[in-house]
């Protein structure tokens, strides 16, 4: 019975018709055999198709009695089950004694990827009938999806062998010792590999193109005429900015072909293809194949040439600039980066470059106070030492570092009774030259009174240096001042020896500051030169002082050696005290900015150049 098909129906019937070119033969064949063997098998089979995705669109692999009067609603039901997961059935009437089912499987693989959608329309005189018919349908399916996984693992083949052919001649590419060799090797592996009579490589360069290499030879110079034709046909590839295969059968209206032609007609018809070439997004050049005039140029091989390319093409532009000389290198660096900073665009660099040269200016033309820093100490204009006058014991110390003192303080007091209790010996000895001095006189025995008289000028010696020493047993301050060192109290009843400092005592608001000045700074220090001092017990006060004497004096530090130099305090001394620490920096001139901060670099240099040159 036949029905009016609406404009639906032979709209899909037409996209069906279409899309059946893109089908394997093979497979076709097999759905088709696959439909016929389930006639066989399911009793009361009206009507059955198979859809297959290709490209994203569902088309239909084979048929069975199309002209059946349920052929176009088991595809409207088909359409609605594309995104089922499970077999449907639905009613499509009743038939005599019998009634019609459709029977809808969704076929899909383990990642839930439609491998066919299969619609029966099927007639049962009972329901046992209807589940014999779905699970005849059930196993039958595996067939169909033993031919996807074929078709699938015969794809991965081909992909697996473009992959080792595009990989083998990159290898073979990249083992050439230079870039023209290296170019020659690609363009004859291409023409072994397509069966091509010649393969040609250019270079597009000031909106041109121009041949470099041709398969098989280094040398073409002397055939102007296909040079220049071969040049066209690249210029015609790249200008219509895609891949031209001539001749062939679906040729386009936008595309001209007139250089192809040209190029085929003088090389006997041969089969042209033309692959423009593109790096970083610009025009790089052009890949012309000319093959054989009976075997013309397929998609797949087409496709496979572009992808050798694209994978050969970037590995050997590296080739290329890495075999320039080092002057080329140079020269085209700079005109790159020149043509960034001058032509449109990389703003980024331009406003770099603009603050560069505006703080270049800068630095060459602004000046700056020069000022010399070292590391200074506070230490006393004069320091008067206390030592001890013989050897003693220390009875008693009242004065410590850091206590202030009046001039003839006393500040040691030292244990005196040995010293009376010489001289009361030497008191005793008096008395007793004196008796007999009476003696000697009484008598006139004139040599005796002259040794007793010596006797006595010696004991009358050693009562003055008892004396002496009873008066220098109280040791006091020379002048009013701070004692700036040495600590008794901790010692007292302990032993000294003659000579040995006990106490150092300083003038109040009197100093002179100690600066270690670098050596390699020296030369710039000049007596009567001021500076400012801060200390770090008095951060937020500054001291100035003038130099006052250059010493001939050296300290080791660090590794460095430093020269002591000597200044003196204008002001603010009632502030400081001995032994403050800080950082004196001396005024020296006014010098280029670039100079002050550049020195310290610029004198090393020097110094290593002259090592190595000497």
């Amino acid at each position: 019975m036949n029905e009016q098909l609406n404009p639906t129906e032979l709209g899909l019937m037409a996209l069906d018709s279409a899309s059946q070119g893109q089908i394997n033969s093979a497979q076709e064949e097999y759905y088709g055999d696959w439909l016929a063997g389930q006639d066989h098998l399911i009793d009361g089979l009206q009507s059955a198709l198979i859809l297959v995705p290709v490209q994203g669109t569902l088309v239909q692999a084979a048929t069975l009695e199309n002209n059946s009067q349920y052929f176009y609603q088991l595809i409207d039901i088909a359409m609605e089950q594309v995104d089922s997961d499970q077999p449907q059935v639905a009613s499509l009437g009743s038939q005599e004694q019998s009634e019609v089912f459709a029977l809808v499987y969704p076929l899909r693989d383990t990642n839930s990827e439609m491998i066919a959608l299969i619609a029966m329309a099927v007639g049962v005189n009972r329901e046992q009938d209807l589940h014999h018919a779905l699970a005849v349908l059930q196993w039958s399916v595996a067939g169909i999806e033993v031919v996807d996984y074929q078709h699938r693992l015969q794809q991965i083949s081909q992909d697996q062998h473009g992959i080792a052919e595009r990989v083998d001649i990159l290898a073979r590419v990249m083992a050439e010792p230079d870039y023209p060799s290296a170019a020659v090797r690609l363009v004859t592996e291409l023409a072994v590999l397509f069966n091509c009579d010649r393969v040609s490589l250019g270079e597009y360069k000031h909106n041109r193109s121009r041949l470099k290499h041709l398969s098989h030879s280094t040398q073409f110079g002397k055939r102007m005429n296909l040079v220049r034709c071969i040049e066209q046909v690249m210029d015609e590839s790249l200008d219509q900015g895609q891949m031209i295969r001539f001749p062939q059968q679906d040729v386009t209206a936008t595309e001209v072909v007139l250089a192809h032609s040209k190029l085929s007609e003088q090389q006997g018809d041969a089969c042209v293809l033309s692959i423009p070439l593109y790096l970083k997004g610009e025009a790089y050049g052009a890949l012309i194949l000319e093959g054989n005039p009976d075997v013309p140029f397929s998609d797949e091989q087409a496709e496979l040439c572009q992808s050798i390319a694209s994978l050969v093409m970037p590995a050997l532009e590296d080739k290329r600039l890495n075999d320039r000389p080092l002057w080329r290198k140079c020269t085209d660096s700079a005109s790159r980066q020149l043509g960034r900073l001058l032509g449109p665009g990389f703003l980024g660099r331009k406003l770099f470059f603009i603050g560069f040269l505006a703080l270049s200016y800068f630095l060459y033309t602004a000046t700056g106070p020069y000022r010399l820093s070292a590391e200074a100490r506070i230490n006393s204009a004069i320091q008067r030492a206390v030592v001890a006058p013989y050897d003693g014991y220390i009875e008693s110390a009242t004065a410590r570092a850091g206590d202030e003192v009046q001039a003839g303080q006393v500040l040691i007091h030292l244990d005196d009774r040995d010293l009376r209790l010489e001289r009361l010996k030497w008191l005793s000895e008096k008395a007793k030259l004196n008796r007999q001095y009476q003696e000697a006189l009484a008598v006139r025995d004139r040599a005796k009174i002259n040794i007793i008289t010596a006797q006595q000028s010696q004991v009358d010696a050693q009562l003055e240096l008892v004396a002496s020493q009873l008066t220098r047993a109280e040791l006091t301050a020379p002048f009013d001042g701070l004692v700036v060192s040495g600590d008794l109290s901790q010692r007292l009843g302990s032993a000294v020896t003659k000579g040995e400092e006990l106490l150092a005592v300083s003038p109040l608001n009197s100093y002179r500051i100690h600066m270690l000045v670098k050596e390699s700074r020296i030369a710039d220090v000049a007596l009567e030169q001021s500076g400012t001092l801060h200390l770090s017990a008095l951060p937020e006060t500054p001291f100035e002082f003038t130099l006052s004497k250059i010493t001939p004096l050296t300290e080791a530090r660090d590794g460095a050696t430093y020269f002591i130099v000597e200044g003196e305090l204008l002001s603010g001394a009632d502030k400081l005290q001995p032994g403050m620490e800080g950082i004196a920096k001396v005024s020296i001139d006014e010098r280029k900015l670039i100079d002050i901060w550049s020195r310290e670099t610029l004198e090393w240099l020097r110094l290593r150049l002259w090592a190595w040159w000497g």
